[in-house]
């Protein structure tokens, strides 16, 4: 039977490759507590300006400086991203809570089949606010996704990988006393 594509706004549509666990699946699930900071916007662009200074510190040194002194000392200067340090601190703390998660999943179902990293699972995340400020979600979903690759929960967050992706948020102001990350794996053994 041929597939039929759909076509919207002049785009033709290929009916979708949807992946199904099917039958002898799993999920086990990992809670994160408190404030999940967005890389994205956790990220500092600084200035990389130790080289130049050295340069320019040994130039001066010898005679007074140029305008083609000045503008090499310049041309030396370069930037660099950073982690801020809220993020890299999240990180810091959570990965002992999340390794040790995958501990006891890994005691309960190694006997099963469980082998972290997982290589194929879907993920399922839920973000609970204890606040009523609004935030970008799916940048969250970003440095959850880097945990567990990080915590070797997951092989990789390629689309290979980890797909089909879920996620949804909602407002607990004056319910909750913190945030949650509440994440579900599911993936066959």
């Amino acid at each position: 039977m041929a597939k039929h594509f759909k076509t919207y706004f002049g785009t033709p549509i290929p009916p979708f490759k949807e992946e199904k666990l099917g039958a002898g699946s799993i999920t086990i699930r990992f809670v994160i507590t408190g404030k999940v900071p967005s890389k994205k916007n956790n990220q500092q662009a600084i200035a990389v300006r130790k080289f130049a200074r050295a340069w320019a510190k040994e130039q001066s040194k010898h005679r007074q400086p140029t305008w083609a002194d000045v503008n090499k000392a310049v041309g030396m200067v370069f930037g660099k991203i950073r982690g801020n340090m809220d993020y890299l601190a999240f990180l810091e703390k959570v990965r002992p809570v999340v390794q040790a998660q995958a501990s006891e999943w890994s005691n309960r179902l190694s006997a099963k089949g469980l082998i972290f990293p997982l290589q194929k699972s879907t993920l399922s995340l839920r973000l609970y606010f204890k606040d009523r400020y609004i935030t970008d979600t799916s940048n969250k979903l970003q440095t959850i996704e880097d945990i567990l690759q990080d915590c070797n929960i997951i092989a990789n967050d390629d689309y290979k990988s980890l797909n089909p992706i879920h996620m949804a948020s909602a407002n607990y102001y004056q319910e909750l006393i913190h945030d949650i990350a509440f994440i579900s794996l599911s993936f066959r053994l």
